[in-house]
Order: structure tokens, then sequence, then C-alpha cells
């Protein structure tokens, strides 16, 4: 015996009441705006051949992944992490006795050689992926051509 569920996202008849006495004014503002909202048609619609063009564009295949005009901006964002990293070098090379200091003094002596060592291996390990990273950047122009 087969027997078929009611949809749960159906709205009860109870719902549906207390929408109606909303909208007459002798019930929850809630409910009425509920019943006013699902009245309103939508305020827009999808242009003519929506749908269609959205279907050849997908039948298309995937688009290369070719951002115009990136020269530029690929420029400065090289410059500008070049100019981070001296900043960097600079800044170490002007406080590092001081920070050096201050880890020793807070972590004791062995402690701060061990951090120093356990961020030497972190940046060996995320080199192999940098590295990956450049090679890819390098190739996907070449690819797109």
């Amino acid at each position: 015996m087969t027997s078929s569920r009611p949809d749960p996202r159906a709205p009860s008849e109870r719902d549906w009441l207390a929408q109606e006495r909303a909208l007459a004014g002798a019930g929850d503002r809630r409910d009425a705006l509920l019943a006013r909202a699902l009245r309103t048609a939508p305020a827009s619609v999808p242009p003519h051949g929506f749908a269609a063009a959205v279907a050849r564009v997908a039948a298309s295949g995937p688009v290369p992944h070719a951002v115009p005009d990136a020269g530029l901006e690929g420029r400065l964002l090289q410059t500008l992490l070049v100019l981070m990293g001296l900043v960097g070098a600079g800044a170490l090379a002007l406080y590092g006795p001081q920070w050096w200091a201050l880890a020793r003094e807070a972590f004791g002596a062995g402690g701060a050689q061990w951090s120093l060592v356990a961020g030497i291996c972190l940046l060996l390990s995320w080199l192999p992926t940098a590295a990956r990273w450049l090679v890819q950047e390098r190739r996907s122009p070449e690819a797109a051509a």
C-alpha cells in the first residue's frame, strides 16, 4: 500500500486561513506581509531569450581564464611585493637584534633558537608550493595564446 506524504513546503490550511484573516485586518501583521508578498508578481523578469543564451554559453564549453589588461596590474603587484620585501628586510636589519633579544628573553635561549628553526622549516615547506604557483602562472598566458 503506497501512501503519498504531503509536501512539507506546501502551506497548511491553518497557515492559509491565518494569512486571509491578517489581510482582513484581524490577524498577525507578519501573516499579512507574507500574504501580500505571495500575491505580488516579481518586480523583474529575465530578458527574452535569457535561457537560450545561458544554454549556448554552457554548451560552448569552459571559457579560457584570460584577464584582459592585466599587464599593468601585474607589474604594479610585483613592484609592491618587491617593495614590501625590501622594507621587511630593512626592518629586520634595523630591528632584528632587538627582536632577537626580546625572543630570547621571552622563550629562553633554547626556545628562541627552536622557534627560529621552526620558522625556517615552515618557510622550506612552503617553497615548493610557491614554485608550483609561479610555474603555473608563467604557463597560463602561453596556453591562452
